[in-house]
């Protein structure tokens, strides 16, 4: 039955380091809290005749913020570890069955003891810890445990194992049954822990010395036949181990502030046991032992070893601190005492012969057993003399942590009152204990007890601070608008921890917020390492704060960088180095909301029917009115961006309605992007609109917007209202006559471009003299009136834009746009128009893009299609040819009505005789 304790051991010394150097307070989580600030970034550049408009939109920084969060619970790994304790102690009961009768009684009794303190009582059977649930597992477990040892001497040990774990474990079985506690497995599970601690403790001084011992044995060993003088090999090693467990000691008891680490005890315990190992088979062999096989010992020294290691990884495990330092200090009082003493054994009986290189390690235990056992006696009594030493912590240490467990399980079965008067109570017995503080204040504010919750952080630290209830206490003091006092703290914590990256990026932030940008940047410097949290928290402080980068960026594979990344290069006006995609988004709104609005601002590739709905499914599931105007604002974008203004404005007017109090700003955006589209008309609606709803950001292009809409009157009104100077370009004359200069001349004749004849447009382009505007009016000539063009006077605009914007456009680029749009056979575009034009897209995209518009309705076969593509491209340009082909189309369905309307309303841009030629020409 070795193999059983053995390969448990591995288990547990595997855990053990695990715990120690892998899991770090895992169940004191500190995790990176997410939030946003918004930073406004253009989006898209409108330039008419020289005045350009930034139709700006927020990006959003994620910035994250260290919290401390409540507690982790494992109740399935408290029942797997209550498991394993009770597999060992079973165990270890059916070897106590195979001793002899005098050593079979003690043991017994040491059982008893056992059973007394594991928290059985606590089933409540019967009553308030009453003893019958005590009195029931005895009888489960003694009258086997008897009946084997009396009745059964010739059994082996699985099958005694066997028979006492059955027995045992129905026993439990039904004391749980009967028991009306809460999760009662649960308990039973997390009690456990304590009489496995007191087991480790006998086996943690059974292997005091194992150090001192096992190097001894060796160096005798290795002696052999040489002679050597190994008495001052072994005091060598002696003092060496002896002053590092003697220095770990002065380190656990605050004597002294080493200035040089010190092994961790743990690692200490494990070499310690794999040495004690090899010691006890020189014990058995040479003394007197209370079993009838020597396997029986070594099971008993495996148990005990895996008993000990997975004890003691799971009070790390669970962050109980008090029970950490209990076992810390045992296990080091242990190697100061005995360690010590067998040194002075070892001089005291063998320093005449160690160096004859006899084979004395046989003989180590036996001759001298009785200096052998009252050397054991003596090292008791030195760890009864560091215990004085000490005030006896361990016993304030072991009630702290027995506190503690019982509050694991309050916590766990969710009971927070209880479980944070127990945690504070443990807390108040032992002060190193900061998991108790912290949980009992997350307790105390989950009960809406925000006094207390408060008062448990001013005392953890005020007595014993610690990282994660410093960033606790501030976060509490943020969230009651108590910056000051939380900047406070955090700066008081830095100076207990120094160079802490969680109090130090918290302590950023706040600089941030109380606008100190260069203490806020210089701090996160200071700490800034490989840790993308850091990296990504000081990119967004320096492009919040305008600060710019010294050096090239290198970017990390995290996800919240690059969405601060992003901000960085729109704010600039660049393309990224990467894509995020959209498809997988995170549920944290803040993250999803940046990732998408950053992304679109940047740039698209996925198609607009894979994006809108994903943007229309979050829109509909927001709940707040704030999150809902942010994702449709980010729907805006999406549109936007790829020029489909049609769905832009529609969705704007939409949103309008939907958010009144946002209508202004809506309209505002409305009017700017028709006014890159030369709608002065429509763009004046929008901005008069907006001035109703509350929008008052107006600026000089607003007012000459209004004027060449046709609303100078509404202009005046509104330069006086708000103080608005028009532009400077715009200059009255004594009788109160604009003053006609280049600058007016072309904004006049674009403002009539979308409503004109091919006879007016390409007179307005002969009228305007300035090259500058000739050729932006040519290009826009190109752009929205080129259906209208023949071959004469495509040659007249192609050459004004070559005259002019030769370095631009070359005469391929505009001979392939010109052929794709005015013949029926496929065309191939140059790489520059392509990248205009975008064919892959939806050509009706943009109504005053009206060539591409009527392109579309072309190549349509079907014409219900053809007229709703019509229908909806009237409700935004006036051309006349797009009206009439409405017309056409309405009349070819039979909607006479709707066609004789149309004809009605374009008498109020054209003359009768105007409207009579395009019948004749196109119906």
């Amino acid at each position: 039955m070795k193999g059983l304790p053995i390969s448990l051991s591995v288990v547990g010394g595997l855990f053990l380091l695990f715990s120690s150097f892998v899991w770090e307070r895992g169940i004191m989580p500190v995790l990176p809290g997410i939030f946003s600030e918004a930073v406004s970034v253009p989006v898209k550049l409108v330039q008419v005749g020289g005045e350009l408009i930034r139709i700006e939109m927020d990006n959003f920084l994620l910035f994250q913020n260290f919290e401390s969060i409540p507690a982790l619970v494992y109740p399935s790994l408290t029942l797997l570890f209550g498991s394993l304790v009770w597999i060992l102690f079973s165990l270890g009961l059916a070897l106590i069955s195979s001793l002899k009768k005098l050593y079979f009684t003690a043991a017994t009794a040491l059982v008893i003891f056992l059973l007394a303190f594991s928290g059985i009582n606590g089933l409540n059977i019967g009553g308030i810890s009453s003893n019958y649930a005590l009195i029931g597992l005895m009888a489960g477990i003694m009258i086997p445990l008897i009946g084997l040892s009396f009745f059964a001497p010739s059994w082996g040990i699985l099958r005694r194992f066997l028979v006492i774990l059955i027995s045992g474990s129905a026993t439990l079985y039904l004391l749980t049954q009967v028991s009306e506690i809460p999760s009662p497995w649960l308990w039973l599970g997390e009690n456990s822990a304590f009489p496995a601690a007191v087991v480790s403790v006998v086996f943690l001084m059974h292997i005091g010395h194992a150090f001192i011992s096992g190097s001894s044995i060796l160096l005798i060993k290795l002696n052999k036949g040489t002679g050597i003088k190994i008495t001052w090999h072994i005091l060598f090693i002696f003092l060496i181990y002896f002053f590092l467990v003697f220095f770990s000691f002065l380190d656990l008891t605050g004597e002294v502030d080493l200035p040089f680490p010190i092994l961790p005890p743990v690692i200490l315990m494990l070499i310690s046991g794999l040495i004690g190992y090899y010691v006890l088979q020189y014990k058995i062999e040479q003394t007197d032992q209370v079993y009838n096989h020597p396997d029986i010992g070594k099971s008993f020294f495996w148990i005990g070893y895996a008993l000990t290691t997975f004890t003691w990884a799971w009070v790390i495990f669970k962050d109980n601190q008090p029970m950490i330092e209990f076992f810390n200090h045992i296990f080091i009082y242990g190697q100061v005492a005995f360690s010590l003493l067998f040194y002075l054994y070892l001089m005291a009986n063998f320093s005449q012969i160690l160096n004859s290189g006899k084979d004395i390690e046989k003989i180590i235990f036996k001759p001298q057993f009785f200096a052998y056992f009252h050397m054991r006696i003596g090292a008791i009594m030195a760890v009864v003399v560091l215990l004085i030493y000490a005030d006896g912590i361990v016993g304030v240490q072991l009630a702290s942590g027995s506190s503690n467990i019982n509050a694991e399980y309050y916590y766990q079965t969710d009971r927070p009152l209880e479980a944070a008067i127990l945690y504070e109570s443990s807390w108040i017995q032992y002060r190193k204990n900061d998991k108790a503080k912290n949980t009992a204040s997350h307790l105390r504010f989950s009960l809406n007890q925000t006094n207390l919750g408060m008062e448990n952080l001013y005392q953890v630290f005020d007595n014993s601070p610690s990282v994660i209830n410093t960033l606790l206490l501030s976060s509490k003091l943020h969230e009651q608008e108590k910056i000051f006092d939380a900047v406070f703290y955090l700066e008081r914590g830095l100076s207990y921890f120094p160079g802490n990256p969680y109090l130090a990026n918290n302590l950023s932030l706040l600089y941030s917020k109380l606008n100190k940008p260069t203490e806020a940047i210089s701090m996160m410097e200071e700490i800034v390492d490989q840790d993308p949290v850091l990296q990504s928290n000081l990119l967004a402080l320096k492009v919040k704060h305008q600060v710019e980068q010294e050096d090239a960026v290198s970017i990390p594979d995290d996800q919240i960088f690059k969405i601060n990344y992003l901000v960085f290069e729109n704010k600039k006006g660049n393309f990224a180095p990467f894509e995020l995609g959209t498809n997988d988004l995170s549920e944290n709104y803040s993250l999803k909301t940046a990732l998408l609005r950053n992304q679109w601002t940047n740039k698209v590739t996925a198609p607009l029917a894979s994006d809108l709905p994903i943007i229309d499914s979050l829109v509909a599931k927001a709940q707040v009115s704030v999150e809902e105007m942010n994702l449709r604002d980010t729907r805006v974008l999406r549109t936007l961006q790829e020029s489909y203004i049609n769905e832009t404005l529609k969705y704007l007017n939409g949103t309008a309605m939907v958010l009144p109090n946002a209508a202004g700003y809506y309209h505002s955006i409305s009017a700017k992007i028709l006014y890159g589209e030369l709608d002065f008309e429509k763009s004046s609606v929008d901005i008069l609109v907006a001035q109703e709803r509350g929008f008052q950001n107006f600026q000089p292009i607003h007012l000459a917007i209004l004027f060449f809409g046709g609303k100078p009157a509404e202009a005046q009104l509104i330069s006086q209202k708000f103080a608005v100077p028009f532009p400077d370009w715009m200059v009255w004359d004594e009788n109160g006559n604009l003053a006609e200069n280049p600058k007016t001349v072309y904004f006049d004749k674009s403002a009539k471009l979308h409503r004109a004849m091919p006879s007016d447009f390409m007179n307005h382009l002969e009228e305007i003299q300035d090259p500058k505007f000739k050729s932006e009016y040519a290009f826009k000539v190109l752009l929205h009136k080129m259906h209208w063009l023949n071959s004469s006077d495509f040659e007249k605009v192609k050459n004004i834009l070559l005259q002019n914007l030769g370095d631009i456009w070359s005469s391929e680029d505009l001979d392939s746009w010109y052929s794709f749009v005015i013949k029926e056979e496929k065309t191939e575009l140059t790489e520059k128009t392509q990248a205009l034009i975008k064919p892959d897209l939806d050509l009706g995209r943009n109504a005053y893009w009206v060539p591409l518009m009527l392109k579309k309705v072309k190549a349509e076969s079907d014409d219900l299609k053809k007229y709703e593509i019509l229908q909806d491209a009237i409700q935004f340009s006036k051309d006349p040819m797009l009206w009439i082909q409405y017309v056409k189309q309405s009349r070819k369905l039979g909607l006479d009505s709707y066609a004789s309307s149309a004809l009605m309303e374009m008498q109020g841009w054209l003359t009768i005789s105007q409207i009579e030629k395009l019948q004749l020409e196109n119906l």
